[in-house]
């Protein structure tokens, strides 16, 4: 957060202090506040809110998508869809084909199958979208919906039930919510596994029952599956939480303990350790060698978390790769390595967690910090957020604001906490903190709606977008064509390895458009030899238009055709 965001802040919470001291207290309550109560009364219980907010969320996410059309164009999403279309037919992963070293490309591998390097959650959710609708963005939404719920459903078990409605409200209208509802890469579903971890580790505190700890296990699964180390650091500390509480609660019997928690835990944890291991063995051949490992161990020299040592012996690969693997990546590795580096990374880290998850204006909740740790679950929360965070912070070698999904529930609790606290303060009269909270709430609805409109109103501009929609032109065109196609892509030295086009669907075999990296001439007269019966154009990636060129098929066109798709224009 910079320091004009900070002064941003601090003169609208004395303007909140203001309008909260000069409005007409008893004809704001009487005339506004009290004619929305029954409203709110209505909508609080479990069921009505946790409704409310996923339906509220998944409307917000369709709408947003209507005006803008999502189109996947970091690498991640590209990886994330291959994970989608490989589940949405019915496999695990997918053979290798016999020309992989043309379809190379990042956060994927070909040896010893064709599959995402990512965890399946999120590509189980996109699937779900694909095969209910041949849209994946649709399981983006739906991810998103039931995050927001989740959330919902977790603070029901934390603050009075208003209070939930209002925490899951504020999840649908946060800017990291509503950005991962317009991606393919995400973040909601280590949310939804943190929610379900902590609501329900919250409810066998008071009440021990098999369905809750299955609920609790169905946390740790959606964990496993989306983000395994954040996700095992907030499952180490639930179950602590959890076995200190068995130790020394004097309510319910061992027997009780025993069928209603350790049982069903047990079976739960055998079952995602059952699943995981049978993932594994079917995309690397191990049961306990991640296909975050193979994808690493082949392609990056760079190490995850600071401490480890660069990989040196790796087997030679496709040079435009290398540039992003060697360049950039390994440069921020290697930018911790000296102290100066490292605080500067430390700081920018820390800027990024505070920017993307506190933003403007709910940094006035934090000044009600504490009183909030004054509170037994309020310091425990803020304890688990603040010693993940510095894990990746001072740890891991890189770190985006998805990492920490397993702990944003948390966040929420302590925001909504932070207006509890507020509506509660030391007020000379008691109409005051209503009139705070509600002057807070029309605030950040105003900011929220205001930000979704200057962000998404207009079509990006930026050069990821233009790519990615230029790729999506290209491969729309080809698609109204008789014969399926195959397209030669070819890169300056100069390229920016970020700015990727060769991306492949799961099928690469019987896909309509396959898209190929340029090698050298033997290799791609194999290529196009292989795919005689498809229309082969190449591009020039570097072009400021990038067009089509067709490859003629004359009767020397393996020769021709490879010549061509080896050569750019001048």
């Amino acid at each position: 957060m910079n320091f004009s965001l900070i002064i941003l802040t601090l003169c609208m919470f004395a303007a909140l202090v203001v309008f909260a001291k000069i409005l007409p207290h008893q004809f704001v309550r009487f005339k506004i506040i009290n004619r929305f109560r029954w409203i709110i009364k209505s909508l609080s219980p479990p069921v009505p809110s946790i409704l409310t907010v996923f339906i509220f969320s998944f409307a917000l996410s369709a709408g947003i998508s209507y005006y803008q059309k999502p189109l996947p164009s970091v690498p991640d999403e590209f990886s994330y869809l291959l994970a989608s279309d490989t589940f949405s037919q019915g496999r695990l992963t997918n053979p290798t084909h016999p020309f992989w070293k043309h379809f190379e490309s990042f956060h994927i591998f070909h040896q010893p199958s064709y599959a995402s390097k990512y965890p399946p959650g999120q590509g189980l959710f996109l699937a779900v979208g694909q095969v209910l609708t041949g849209r994946p963005i649709v399981g983006v939404w739906l991810s998103v919906a039931l995050a927001c719920a989740a959330i919902c459903w977790m603070l029901h078990a934390w603050v009075p039930p208003r209070w939930a409605l209002a925490g899951g409200l504020m999840s649908v209208l946060h800017p990291l919510l509503i950005f991962w509802g317009q991606n393919f890469w995400g973040g909601a579903v280590g949310i939804i596994g943190g929610a379900l971890l902590f609501g329900a580790l919250r409810r066998l505190m008071n009440h021990p029952r098999a369905s809750t700890t299955l609920i609790f296990g169905a946390g740790l699964f959606l964990l496993a599956v989306s983000r395994p180390f954040e996700g095992f650091l907030t499952a180490i500390s639930a179950a602590v939480l959890l076995i200190i509480w068995m130790v020394r609660q004097t309510q319910f019997s061992k027997i009780t303990l025993l069928r209603s928690v350790l049982i069903p835990l047990g079976v739960a944890s055998l079952f995602i350790m059952g699943m995981l291991a049978s993932y594994n063995y079917n995309l690397t051949g191990s049961v306990t060698r991640l296909p975050y490992q193979v994808h690493e161990e082949t392609y990056s020299p760079t190490p995850l978390f600071l401490w480890g040592t660069p990989r040196t012996e790796l087997a030679a690969y496709n040079p435009h790769l290398k540039k992003l693997h060697y360049g950039w990546a390994f440069d921020i590795y290697q930018r911790q390595q000296d102290l100066k580096g490292y605080l500067n990374e430390v700081s920018e880290k820390t800027t990024r967690i505070i920017g993307q998850t506190i933003e403007f204006p709910l940094g006035i909740l934090l000044l009600m910090l504490p009183w909030i740790v004054k509170e037994r679950w309020g310091r425990l929360a803020v304890i688990l957020v603040l010693l993940i965070s510095f894990i990746e912070i001072f740890a891991a070698t890189f770190f985006l604001a998805h990492y920490l999904t397993p702990i944003i529930p948390l966040i929420f609790f302590i925001l909504i906490q932070g207006v509890r606290h507020w509506r509660a303060a030391g007020w000379k009269s008691r109409d005051q903190g209503p009139l705070f909270v509600m002057g807070f709430c029309l605030l950040f609805v105003t900011v929220s709606f205001l930000r979704i409109f200057l962000q998404y109103s207009n079509p990006e501009s930026t050069p990821r977008h233009e790519i990615a929609l230029r790729r999506t032109e290209l491969i729309e065109e080809l698609k109204t064509r008789p014969k399926k196609d195959l397209i030669f892509v070819n890169y300056s030295p100069s390229h920016d390895p970020h700015f990727e086009w060769v991306y492949n669907r799961a099928d690469i075999e019987n896909a309509e458009v396959v898209w190929a990296h340029v090698l050298d001439k033997k290799e791609n007269s194999k290529l196009i030899e292989h795919f005689a019966n498809r229309q082969i154009w190449w591009i020039n990636a570097d072009d400021k238009q990038v067009k089509l060129k067709r490859v003629p098929r004359t009767s020397q066109k393996t020769k021709s055709a490879s010549t061509a798709a080896t050569t750019s224009d001048s």
